[in-house]
């Protein structure tokens, strides 16, 4: 049964601190697959125990529940619909409860890069607001800092989920076949809603549609990081250039969400000349963000996305014929 393989939480984590997110070569797909979960749930509750800082265990815990959720995402078939939605909004309600702390270290790491990029020829006025962000930030880290029940509760969530995990059947009736079919479906939606989230966003480049956008590419990059051992070099180079298109679409986002706030909360940046002046650089940085991010999604996704779902297939089949 599951349990056979599944080593205990501590015993995991002594034999690696960062185990690679990917499928052995020879490595069923059932015991594949509950292996890539259980070792980020391990790592997540780790931090949350044994975090070096409170930014780095908030960061590093929403990557890996972000992982586990493109896991849940390229099994959905196997899952069934009911399934995947209720453990994919658990851990989706889960990282929500920790993004204070992380939104607010952006929006400072973000207008500091303003201010010191020399996008704001007001020092005074950049100055002023990445400090005002700083206290937000301090705030927000001292109210979670003293939240014991935010990480009592998220480490039950995480061992309650990980026993489920643990009873997935990885041989025999019930086990996810060890074929490309189990896991194409959901590869294919995820490429597919990554490619049609462009177009949508080439078509009214809001920040909501880019925002989606980037969630999917995320999704897809996980995916292909799965999959990289089967043909290491093809598909490493296609998970790196995913990598790449997120961290463009990422700080897009981030100078997005510091352009609503700034517009919102006049007492950031109170002289509306000054005002003006800031948002005015931060959509001109945006939109040479967007125009490196539509040529690089387009040379992964245009014009279609299935040729990449087709690569991945043929490495399936060349490793596991």
């Amino acid at each position: 049964m599951a349990d056979r393989s599944l080593p205990e939480t501590t015993e995991l984590l002594a034999d690696t601190a960062e185990p690679r997110f990917a499928l052995g070569e020879d490595e069923p797909l059932a015991i594949g697959i509950q292996r890539l979960v259980v070792e980020q749930v391990d790592g997540g509750i780790d931090l949350i125990r044994n975090g070096p800082d409170l930014d780095t265990t908030v960061h590093e815990l929403r990557k890996a529940l972000k992982r586990v959720r493109a896991v849940l995402r390229l099994m959905r078939g196997e899952l069934g619909r009911f399934r995947y939605r209720q453990e994919n909004v658990l851990l989706r309600d889960t990282a929500r409860r920790w993004s204070a702390v992380r939104d607010a270290a952006v929006m400072t790491a973000v207008a500091r890069d303003l201010v010191v990029g020399g996008d704001d020829a007001d020092d005074f006025v950049g100055r002023r607001l990445v400090v005002m962000l700083e206290e937000c930030h301090r705030d927000a880290g001292l109210a979670l800092a003293a939240d014991r029940s935010l990480r009592m509760d998220t480490v039950t969530t995480l061992l309650c989920f990980r026993a489920r995990v643990a009873r997935f059947p990885v041989v025999g009736d019930g086990a996810f076949p060890d074929r490309f079919a189990s896991i194409r479906p959901g590869l294919m939606r995820i490429a597919r809603r990554a490619a049609g989230g462009m177009a949508e966003a080439q078509v009214l480049p809001t920040a909501h549609r880019l925002h989606e956008w980037r969630k999917d590419v995320k999704y897809l990059r996980h995916h292909v990081e799965v999959t990289q051992p089967m043909w290491p070099d093809l598909l490493g180079a296609v998970a790196q250039r995913l990598a790449e298109l997120g961290d463009v679409l990422g700080d897009d986002h981030d100078r997005a969400q510091l352009g609503r706030l700034i517009a919102t909360d006049h007492t950031l940046v109170p002289d509306e000349r000054s005002r003006r002046r800031l948002l005015g650089a931060i959509e001109g940085r945006r939109a040479i963000l967007q125009t490196e991010a539509f040529a690089l999604g387009g040379s992964i996704l245009s014009p279609s996305p299935d040729p990449l779902v087709d690569r991945v297939e043929a490495a399936w089949g060349y490793c596991r014929p």
